[in-house]
């Protein structure tokens, strides 16, 4: 068969997929096999691309989904048709909401079986319709090398996001004419000089502006223009959600960032700014306060909204200069221009900003009755790990202790996820370990989130990767017990947890393990965790109370 199709110059369909990953420079793909794909995974076995068997749908996809924010190509998982399909939706709905590049494949019923109720069958254009930019079902095998081309560029485009193609199984073995293949490529935009003149004018008229830097800024050159930017026109930096190691966050002109924790001293000097830079960032619900810094649809203030999707600029806020261009682009133009010698003196203005931030980030030792104030912890982490860590926090309580409290320093990089999902630390830590073996990668999660990927361990052991997993063990699913006790003090419902001994699963899976148990051992366990090499878990037996509202009980 093989032998007639090369005569023939002929692939099969599940080929020409595979050469289309390999000409878009596709080198690891991650995947739960299933039945409804095998010419594709037969196919893998002559290419160049790595596959990663993960142990669930939603892990694979977690793991792309790293992978993508780290090579700034989409991410690629394969999983099979209707269950494997809804356990990768977690990941897909986090593509879309951190604007990251990713392409699943999902297997599909044949041709003659679609829209007849078959066997796990789901129609994936009304499943993932609103979150993904793109579904598409390929019905004609010739069509393949056509729909993977349109779905790179759909996926890089804009604002990147996810696509998903659906792949009738009876499609896949058969011929396909092999075409000239040519990888993706994003569409380029530039700031306008006008854009550029009005922004200079603006930052010389402005006594107290304010820099919003977003995503858009974490590739290439992003970090080191923002900093001089932020030098040359003394302009303060906020970040957006999370986005905390896109500035340093122990510089002078580093204001905070805009989250969940933001207290009402500083939401109001924010509020005092009478010009906004909103570099990058596609000025979210959370990162605004509910479109209210600035406001919807007129803010108070004057605002430069820089990003690079016509249907971003504009669809909240109403600018005063909306350029349609890529931050750094935009940066890079504008530090042409010298305006050093008309820039007013901001230093007020500055430090303020810096002080009320500085106060709300410092981390004062505490003691809890009931277990380790896994605050103490992260502090002991910002102070032990190395200077070109890479940190991937889960969600919940633990995460947010480490968002408040531990300061990035540059080349420090924060991976964390904008969608707040519980389960995407370890396999997020995987994927970014394969891909930066020298580097000290660290995992911070909660028992909730581990109990839902912490399998993945079996893989990571498996791969021989390293990486510190540090798990707060509160017995509750904390940030929603938090939440009820001020909703409604005094009557938990449905967040404790019990759990295994998380030493021991790790022991079992092959990783060093550390369990701290009181306060005299967090520094000195955590030094020791740090060090070590391979895959280490240190389970931290962490007080509950502790990050309750004052006078919460905990049985």
């Amino acid at each position: 068969m093989l032998a007639k199709l090369e005569k023939r110059k002929l692939r099969t369909a599940a080929q020409i997929l595979v050469s289309m990953l390999e000409v878009n420079g596709i080198d690891r793909v991650f995947c739960l096999p299933g039945e409804s794909f095998l010419p594709v995974l037969d196919a893998f076995l002559d290419s160049s691309i790595e596959t990663v068997t993960c142990r669930h749908e939603g892990s694979a996809g977690f793991m792309a989904v790293a992978d993508a924010r780290l090579t700034g190509k989409p991410g690629i998982c394969l999983v099979s048709r209707g269950p494997g399909a809804t356990n990768a939706a977690i990941a897909i709905h986090t593509a879309q909401q951190d604007a990251l590049p990713l392409i699943v494949f999902i297997g599909q019923v044949p041709r003659k079986n679609l829209r007849r109720d078959g066997f796990q069958e789901i129609d994936y254009g009304k499943m993932f319709g609103d979150i993904a930019k793109m579904v598409a079902e390929i019905i004609d095998p010739d069509r393949m090398a056509e729909v993977l081309a349109r779905a790179f560029n759909v996926a890089i485009g804009g604002t990147p996001g996810p696509v998903i193609i659906s792949l009738p199984e009876d499609i896949l073995a058969l011929p396909v004419e092999m075409p000239t293949l040519r990888p993706a490529s994003r569409a380029l935009t530039a700031p306008n000089r006008g854009g550029i003149d009005e922004t200079l004018t603006l930052l010389q008229d402005s006594k107290r502006p304010l820099i919003i830097a977003g995503s858009g800024l974490a590739g290439g050159r992003g970090r080191e223009l923002l900093m001089e930017a932020a030098r040359r026109f003394s302009v303060p930096v906020a970040v957006s959600f999370r986005r905390h190691d896109l500035f340093p966050n122990d510089h002078r002109l580093y204001a905070g960032d805009l989250g969940v924790g933001n207290s009402r001293e500083q939401l109001a000097a924010f509020d005092e700014s009478d010009l906004i830079l909103a570099l990058g960032t596609r000025l979210g619900d959370l990162t605004t306060k509910g479109y209210d810094f600035p406001r919807s649809p007129w803010p108070r203030q004057r605002l430069v909204h820089v990003y690079d999707d016509s249907a971003v600029v504009g669809k909240h806020f109403r600018p005063d200069v909306g350029m349609i261009c890529d931050a750094p682009s935009f940066l890079e133009k504008l530090l042409e221009c010298d305006l050093a010698s008309k820039t007013p003196n901001r230093n007020a203005w500055i430090d303020r900003l810096h002080k009320i931030n500085a106060g709300l980030s410092a981390w004062r030792p505490r003691r809890a009755a009931d277990g380790v104030v896994f605050g103490n912890v992260i502090a002991a982490l910002a102070a032990n790990v190395q200077d070109d860590a890479i940190i991937v926090p889960d969600a919940g309580i633990s995460a947010a202790l480490l968002y408040r409290y531990f300061l990035f320093r540059p080349p420090q990089r924060l991976f964390a996820t904008v969608t707040g999902c519980m389960g995407f630390g370890v396999p997020g830590a995987i994927a970014v370990a394969m891909r930066e073996p020298g580097r000290q990668i660290v995992c911070v999660v909660g028992d909730g989130g581990f109990m839902m990927t912490g399998n993945e361990l079996a893989l990571a052991v498996e791969r021989k990767l390293s990486i510190s997993v540090f798990l707060s063990n509160n017995r509750s699913l904390g940030t929603i017990r938090v939440n009820q006790e001020r909703e409604f003090p005094g009557r938990p419902s449905a967040t404790d947890l019990s759990g295994p001994d998380f030493a021991a699963v790790a022991r079992s899976f092959g990783c060093t393990t550390y369990v701290i148990e009181n306060e005299h051992a967090v520094a000195e366990t955590v030094s020791a965790a740090l060090r070590a090499t391979g895959i280490v878990l240190v389970e931290v037996k962490s007080s509950l109370a502790a990050v309750l509202p004052a006078g919460a009980i905990v049985s």
